[in-house]
């Protein structure tokens, strides 16, 4: 694998920052959905769609 196509630390960091976004919509929807509450939900569609979005933004 040559130099250039190594990931620099800050698209590992995005990368990981996107994970940790999607990787929380699971436990707040299912509170929501539980609970019958429409800002958990809420909250959980806007962390999914900021992972989405980081996502995008950083592939390569």
């Amino acid at each position: 694998m040559s130099r250039s196509s190594e990931r620099s630390s800050a698209e590992k960091r995005m990368r990981r920052t996107s994970l940790s976004l999607a990787v929380a919509v699971v436990p707040v929807v299912a509170l929501g959905a539980a609970y019958d509450s429409m800002w958990l939900l809420g909250i959980g569609a806007w962390l999914l769609i900021a992972a989405v979005l980081i996502e995008l933004v950083y592939r390569l």
